[in-house]
């Protein structure tokens, strides 16, 4: 059974071609009672965007927090590869435009020292940084991190409030890498990550270290849903992996 609580979800994106949220997402987010999403518009899905790429992709990004300010917050997707623009981005986007995180994909391993403004940045924002990782068998993309990456970042800085995405794509190496870490966090996004998986995290880290995420375009919420519902987790656990746990993160959120 889902529990009562509030449900978030905190890893979402706009579609690919045109930056937008279906009215399919949305409707089954009322169907399931999903009470917010937290969204991230990168740049269709470019792995190397330019900076006017991003600028439009946050853009596209503000025009749907704004169309639906009852379900939808905004990461601002940064490529750290841009320096003092995309930091002057992120300022505005958070100051001015109401983003509540960051979000960074494959541009940059998050643990170069090109993403180190970034993240002081964020410390100062109090901002969730949701970091994509993955360990691939094949097909590794060149900057693409890895726990380990994440591991390093979240060593080097222990104030930042990290994400893990995907559960790191292999749970058990990527919460063996994490766990020293309690600044940071995973979502149990990923189309290869089930209930056993999601167990695993919770059992490897604490219920308060796992955030649900669905990768919404790209992955089904009522799927991603119903691995949390299949970890078998007891009531009160579930309720920090469903909501609890992003809820507290975005409360620290200075405006």
């Amino acid at each position: 059974m889902i529990n009562d609580g509030m449900i978030i979800d905190a890893h979402t994106h706009l579609t690919a071609g045109e930056s937008a949220l279906t009215e399919q997402a949305v409707a089954e987010c009322a169907r399931l009672g999903v009470d917010k999403i937290v969204c991230s518009s990168i740049a269709g899905y470019r792995h190397y965007p330019v900076d006017q790429q991003v600028s439009r992709a946050n853009d596209a990004m503000v025009d749907v927090m704004r169309a639906h300010p009852d379900l939808v917050l905004g990461y601002c997707y940064v490529n750290p590869r841009h320096g003092k623009p995309a930091l002057d981005d992120l300022r505005r986007r958070v100051e001015e435009q109401g983003m509540i995180g960051i979000k960074l994909w494959v541009a940059t391993r998050c643990d170069d020292p090109l993403v180190d403004p970034v993240i002081e940045q964020a410390i100062a924002y109090r901002l969730p940084v949701l970091v994509h990782a993955w360990r691939k068998t094949v097909g590794q993309l060149s900057y693409e991190s890895t726990a380990e990456n994440v591991a390093r970042l979240g060593r080097r800085y222990p104030e930042a409030s990290i994400i893990m995405a995907h559960l790191g794509g292999q749970t058990e190496s990527a919460m063996n890498a994490i766990a020293p870490y309690p600044n940071i966090r995973t979502d149990t996004s990923g189309s290869l990550i089930g209930g056993a998986e999601v167990a695993t995290a919770v059992q490897r880290l604490g219920a308060e270290r796992v955030i649900f995420g669905s990768d919404l375009h790209g992955g089904d919420l009522a799927v991603n849903i119903g691995k949390i519902i299949a970890a078998e987790l007891s009531p009160a656990d579930q309720a920090l992996v469903l909501g609890g746990n992003m809820a507290a993160l975005l409360a620290e959120v200075r405006r």
